[in-house]
């Protein structure tokens, strides 16, 4: 035998009703990667994407956003690495904009090696509407001497959740 609770009939005796909206929880998730890529020792000319997620909180009135990145970059031996990842978002497909700070993948490797990466954000205090979250490598990344990364098995994951129902 199964039971089910609906914690919104559980509060429906209380003084505080609170409103059930199929949108107050959203998740979506996207896959992607990069690479392999070339020896960069200067400026990029422009970012390299890496992998977008598209979440939709027009039905939410507070809406905040849990964002997880994760990866897998893979290594050639021999080669010196610093990768700059920079998290944007854009509103109903406006122009985008830096949100969080930068997070750095580097090292140093001898060997043929692959090591996960990964990161969260969390946006809050957001306007209801369509919102595109996208992480790519930024015009500041370096990779010296050998040729050959790659980021595979991007992830970015968004978690919409309904913070305005009381």
């Amino acid at each position: 035998m199964s039971y089910y609770f609906d914690p919104f009939a559980a509060q429906s005796n209380s003084c505080c009703h609170r409103r059930r909206d199929d949108r107050a929880v959203q998740l979506n998730a996207s896959t992607g990667g990069a690479g392999p890529l070339p020896i960069i020792t200067t400026l990029l000319a422009a970012p390299i994407p890496v992998v977008d997620v598209t979440i939709d909180t027009k039905g939410m009135r507070n809406p905040a956003v849990l964002l997880n990145f994760t990866s897998i970059i893979s290594l050639p031996v021999g080669i010196s690495v610093t990768l700059n990842f920079e998290l944007k978002r854009s509103l109903d497909g406006g122009p985008p904009v830096s949100v969080g700070s930068t997070y750095t993948f580097s090292t140093l490797v001898t060997v043929l090696e692959a090591e996960s990466f990964g990161f969260q954000f969390f946006d809050n205090n957001l306007a209801p509407g369509l919102y595109t979250y996208s992480v790519q490598l930024s015009t500041n990344s370096i990779i010296d001497i050998t040729p050959g990364v790659t980021v595979t098995n991007a992830t970015l994951s968004a978690l919409a959740v309904d913070n305005g129902i009381v």
